[in-house]
């Protein structure tokens, strides 16, 4: 059982635009320029698609903290000492 798949809304168009070229009905210039993307971009979506399902849309890292984060006590600290003497 795989995991759910929660997209936003230009995911979710991304995603009817690719089954529109994965069913035939557009083609990859079509939808490369209907998502603002080049035709590259557009066959790794549907390949990606085509292979993960919608789970291939939404970037891998959603949800967790970046790699450069501040750790909270020094975020606390900077906003304390920039607030200044109360």
């Amino acid at each position: 059982m795989g995991r759910d798949v929660f997209l936003s809304v230009k995911e979710a168009r991304k995603l009817h635009v690719i089954d529109g070229v994965l069913a035939g009905r557009l083609t990859v210039g079509l939808a490369a320029r209907a998502l603002g993307l080049s035709e590259r971009q557009v066959k790794r979506l549907k390949a990606g698609v085509r292979r993960h399902g919608p789970a291939a849309l939404p970037h891998k890292n959603r949800g967790r903290k970046h790699k450069h984060a501040l750790p909270e006590t020094t975020r606390r600290l900077i906003v304390e000492v920039a607030s200044g003497p109360a």
